[in-house]
């Protein structure tokens, strides 16, 4: 490490970052991963010190918890977001669809509560987020999440039986 720039790291510890992300199993956006990789590089050179090790042990453990950080970061914003599918979409592009599609949505609430039913109409009629049906229906965000999990568990059962 000492006496090395920049670039001679990276050239260094590029099989590094390759090694990670494969014993990490990330097979999507491994550009971003591979850049998440490359500043781990630059910060640990800078905040390396030598008397409390290797420096390839302090950049392995520092490029892990950044890409374990990344990870955990993009599964919370999966979890929170509930993207409707690709059929849904197509089905909204024609507007004379759209009306008998929202009356089968509706149909579909027969069986359930007052809150599921608020949010498979506000999600997929009014195409608002949890965020936004939380503030409109002045509850909180753990209730429509709530709601959600109850609603799409009663309609996999409805749909899929």
């Amino acid at each position: 490490m000492e006496g090395k720039n920049y670039e001679q790291l990276v050239e260094e510890f590029t099989p590094m970052i390759h090694h990670m992300m494969k014993k990490l199993a990330i097979y999507k956006d491994k550009q971003e991963f591979f850049q998440i990789g490359l500043i781990s590089i630059w910060e640990t050179r800078r905040n390396f010190n030598k008397e409390k090790g290797k420096y390839s042990n302090y950049l392995y453990r520092h490029m892990q918890g950044r890409f374990l950080d990344e990870l955990k970061r993009r599964t919370r914003e999966a979890e929170r977001n509930d993207y409707p599918s690709e059929a849904f979409w197509t089905m909204i592009e024609s507007p004379v669809l759209y009306r008998e599609e929202e009356d089968y949505i509706k149909g579909l609430c027969d069986e359930l509560t007052e809150g599921e039913t608020k949010w498979v109409i506000a999600t997929f009629v009014h195409q608002l987020t949890v965020k936004e049906i939380a503030k409109k229906e002045q509850v909180s965000l753990s209730a429509v999440k709530w709601w959600r999990k109850g609603a799409k568990e009663k309609l996999k059962q409805t749909l899929w039986s």
